[in-house]
């Protein structure tokens, strides 16, 4: 399992985090539909990003992606994508930042 991991968008030119799940967030239903994990995704434009925990990180767009089995960095990430954006995967379109 991962923490997090923060990508930049080159087409988009948004930041793009992405974080494991805890497992709270997991609804009956959906638990009753066989997902197991989870991640929570946030777009940021460069401006709002928070560098000295001052100010308040406005995201443009946030979700959560649902998976049946335990998700890699990897899965997570392309789910997120095409979540945030509505279009298949670009691993062109990326650059991962940091990943823990």
């Amino acid at each position: 399992m991962f923490n997090a991991l923060l990508a930049w968008l080159k087409d988009e030119k948004v930041f793009l985090k992405v974080q494991s799940g805890t497992g709270d967030n997991l609804l009956e239903e959906d638990i009753r539909e066989g997902f197991t994990d989870y991640c929570l995704w946030s777009t940021f434009r460069p401006e709002s990003i928070d560098t000295d925990g001052v100010l308040d990180m406005e995201c443009l767009d946030s979700g959560m992606a649902l998976f049946r089995e335990n998700c890699t960095p990897g899965e997570a990430l392309e789910s997120s994508y095409r979540q945030a954006f509505g279009t298949d995967f670009d691993k062109d379109d990326i650059a991962v930042l940091m990943e823990e």
